[in-house]
């Protein structure tokens, strides 16, 4: 038997306090009460040592038979099979009289120590607070919150591990200071408290012996393993992975008292069974590579309850329902695996079925209705993990695809997801994923753009007015402060004046670098000493005010181009994007923008793009002539917006008709899509060159203001849009005017044809979406 550290106290067993009490009952008015009040009197009578105390637990226990006795009179016999009863010496715990039940608790425990010894130690090798918050709280009444849930595990001797929740009566229990107790004051409470681990100061103030604690005390015992199976249970949920999910397992057969319950999963996509995201899972249902809709799933009856209704399925036996159902293919599955039991419990995620958890077991009827209750408890639990791993997992494959593929248009982003789930899979199955290349194969593609017309010339003349305004401005600055011949001041005149002449009649691309060089090296530092230096630098502080921090020059004319661009490509990319909303109505495609001084896009159509719809060519019309009538619309709006900008610059509008399909890939080290081959190369090289391209025979520029060009290779193509013209000139978007046109030889491409057309710049109504039933109409 280990000895117990007392701390402060010295310990007497008695039951004095059981003999007031027993006294009192001598009044009750119940004659029961009354007799058996006397009966248990008349034994302590016997043997008054049991009342007056002693500190001897060998003498207090040699009076074993008139305890079990006594002790009789507040455990009822008729309950001692049911309750887990104890009562014990008092602070030691050392039970002197139990019920059955917890008699057998004992006899099966995997230890031949008192059960009760640790009951109130946090930790091993800690020391018990608990015996002081007796003193503080039950004699001082200071309150002190020492409370903390009173448990105990017990192991049997076949390792298993139950859990009980501990209830203390301390009624008959008194406690007393003796005559060396230290009075605790408030001052010694805080300096308590303050080192509440320091056991030397607990020592200090509670001296060996220097209180009495006397009497006994009831211990009772709830069991609650089923609570702390679920317990375990939520805790394996918070952090999902190989080892907790084995833990899960372990779990959910305590939960169920079954040692080889199985336990599986499978997800429900679009009427669909596919395999679990999470591989840890096995599908007990489902055989390896078998593919099933919801509708072969079962028998009518669980289809509709399960995937329909959301409704759990218990089939405890399952040669019954094989018999019943004459052997479908669930039933075969089952028994075919041996399974002879199963449950199956649906999961929703965000009002729509998930996936479906499987439960099952080797012999008939060990899952049922009755012990199916038990999820209940869980049920919560793991529709709050299913919820949360799902939003992970979704998480988790958007991180995985903008880490190897950046931002994904929506309409290929099923490709990216299918390929991000493996990869997943792949390392959580502890193998080496790889993230491979998206392919689209055999896709039309559409390019088109609104672009600024003379774009380069209008930011050389913002260039020009701003770096003229500025040597002007330096030089009258210089002039100012040339009052006696300086030499040095007279070199940097003579260096602005060549600049000047240079910007006018020879600019090209170096001139901007080396005036901004000249003015950091030589007239912004030296400007800067006049201003710290001289009285009057009104006009030094107002220009060196006017310098754009950011590119250390003035920046008036240059911030109106940038300006104008900026919101010019603001106006196009929004009315595209929501334009582009109505497309995708005509069947998904991918499409993508870029801003230059201008803004163009592409748009590829094909099968390969989407899994839900079936492609035809009446799809491939339809959007060419989307894109015809919202070109058309993107520049009349652009004009209508132009009085807001701050120059007036005009737009050209450009399409490229390319009628032979192409494959596009997803360069992975580059984060876009990319034509692939090289016969496919001659698109990219016919879209990056058209825009400079000039009329066969001429120095005229294909692109023009006000109006649009459709560039294309073919008769066909020529026929198909010259149809669109005839309908957009109806509809009054473009002019009278269609002219056909040969376009000079680029590298790359020869043969290439234009329709240009003039567009009704004054178009006011953006319409609703045209299609080929519209131009039929017409």
């Amino acid at each position: 038997m280990k000895i117990r550290n007392k701390g402060p106290f010295k310990v007497i067993m008695s039951l004095r306090l059981l003999k007031e009490k027993l006294e009192k009952l001598l009044d009750s008015n119940n004659l029961t009460v009354q007799a058996q009040a006397k009966q248990a009197l008349d034994l302590l009578k016997e043997h008054p040592t049991l009342t007056t105390g002693t500190d001897s637990i060998q003498d207090f226990f040699s009076k074993k038979a008139t305890l079990d006795r006594v002790m009789s009179f507040i455990f009822p016999t008729a309950l001692t099979d049911n309750e887990i009863k104890a009562a014990v010496t008092p602070y030691t715990n050392e039970i002197f009289f139990c019920s059955s039940r917890l008699q057998n608790i004992i006899n099966r425990a995997n230890t031949d120590e008192n059960i009760f010894y640790d009951l109130y130690k946090d930790y091993e090798d800690s020391f018990d607070l608990f015996i002081y918050a007796i003193i503080l709280n039950v004699y001082y009444k200071y309150q002190v919150d020492f409370e903390r849930p009173k448990t105990l595990s017990i192991t049997d001797k076949n390792g298993e591990r139950k859990r009980y929740r501990v209830a203390f009566n301390a009624d008959f229990i008194d406690i007393y200071p003796n005559k060396n107790a230290i009075e605790i004051t408030n001052e010694i409470l805080d300096e308590l408290l303050s080192q509440a681990d320091n056991f030397e100061i607990w020592e200090k103030y509670f001296p060996k012996n220097s209180w009495t604690i006397e009497g006994f005390g009831i211990v009772s015992l709830i069991d609650t393993s089923l609570d702390e199976r679920i317990d375990d249970f939520k805790t394996h949920l918070i952090e999902p992975n190989t080892e907790s999910f084995q833990y899960l397992i372990e779990d959910i057969r305590r939960i169920f008292n079954i040692p080889d319950l199985q336990l599986g999963s499978y997800s429900v996509a679009d009427n669909v069974i596919t395999p679990p995201f999470d591989r840890n899972f096995d599908m007990l249902t489902i055989l390896p590579d078998e593919h099933v809709g919801v509708g072969k799933y079962a028998c009518n009856h669980i289809n509709n309850e399960l995937f329909k209704d959301c409704k759990p399925i218990i089939i405890s036996n399952v040669e019954t329902y094989h018999k019943q159902t004459k052997g479908n293919r669930l039933s075969k599955v089952l028994l075919k695996r041996g399974l002879k039991s199963v449950a199956l419990i649906p999961i929703p995620i965000n009002g729509e079925l998930g996936f479906i958890v499987e439960l099952a077991t080797f012999k008939p009827n060990q899952l049922n209705a009755i012990n199916m209750v038990k999820l209940d408890s869980i049920m919560p639990f793991i529709l709050s993990y299913s919820r949360r791993t799902f939003s992970e997992y979704q998480n988790e494959i958007s991180a995985v695809i903008q880490q190897e593929c950046t931002a994904i248009h929506p309409s290929v982003q099923w490709r990216f997801q299918e390929e991000a789930e493996l990869y997943i899979q792949e390392r959580n199955y502890g193998e080496n994923p790889v993230f491979h290349e998206i392919v689209f194969k055999d896709v039309v593609p559409l390019f088109g753009q609104v672009d600024v017309v003379g774009s380069s010339n209008a930011r050389n003349e913002a260039i020009q007015l701003d770096l003229t305004k500025q040597l002007e401005i330096s030089k009258q600055i210089l002039r100012d402060r040339t009052k006696i011949n300086l030499p040095f001041y007279e070199q940097l005149i003579f260096q602005i004046d060549n600049y000047l002449f240079d910007l006018k009649e020879n600019f090209n691309t170096n001139s901007e670098q080396e005036i901004n060089l000249f003015f950091d090296k030589q007239l912004i530092p030296l400007f800067k000493h006049f201003q710290s230096n001289s009285k009057n630098k009104n006009d030094l502080e107002e220009f060196l005010k006017s310098i754009d921090k950011t590119t250390n020059s003035l920046y008036d004319a240059r911030k109106a181009y940038d300006e104008t661009i900026k919101m010019g490509n603001k106006a196009l990319a929004t009315f595209l994007e929501k334009q582009q909303i109505k497309a995708q109505a005509i069947f998904p495609h991918y499409f993508e923008k870029f801003n230059t001084d201008g803004v163009e896009h592409n748009l590829y159509i094909g099968q390969s793009i989407t899994k839900q719809f079936n492609f035809h060519p009446t799809v491939l019309y339809n959007l060419r002539l989307w894109q015809l009538q919202v070109t058309c619309e993107m520049e009349a709006m652009y004009y209508e917006k132009q009085k807001e900008f701050p120059l007036q610059l005009e737009v050209a509008s450009l399409i490229l008709a390319y009628d032979e399909p192409i494959t596009i890939r997803y360069r992975i080290d580059e984060k876009q899509f990319d034509v692939d081959g090289a016969y496919n190369v001659r698109y990219e090289m016919i879209k990056k060159r058209i825009d400079k391209a000039h009329i066969k025979n001429t120095n005229e520029r294909l692109t023009q203001a006000h109006k649009l060009s459709v560039v294309y290779s073919s008769k066909a193509i020529e026929r198909e849009y010259l149809s669109y013209f005839e309908f957009l000139q109806a509809k009054n978007y473009i002019g009278q005017n269609i002219e056909l046109l040969e376009v000079e030889e680029l590298q790359g491409a020869s043969g290439l044809k234009a329709i240009r057309v003039d567009l009704n710049k004054e178009l006011q109504k953006v319409s609703d979406l045209f299609t080929l039933e519209d131009i039929q109409a017409v």
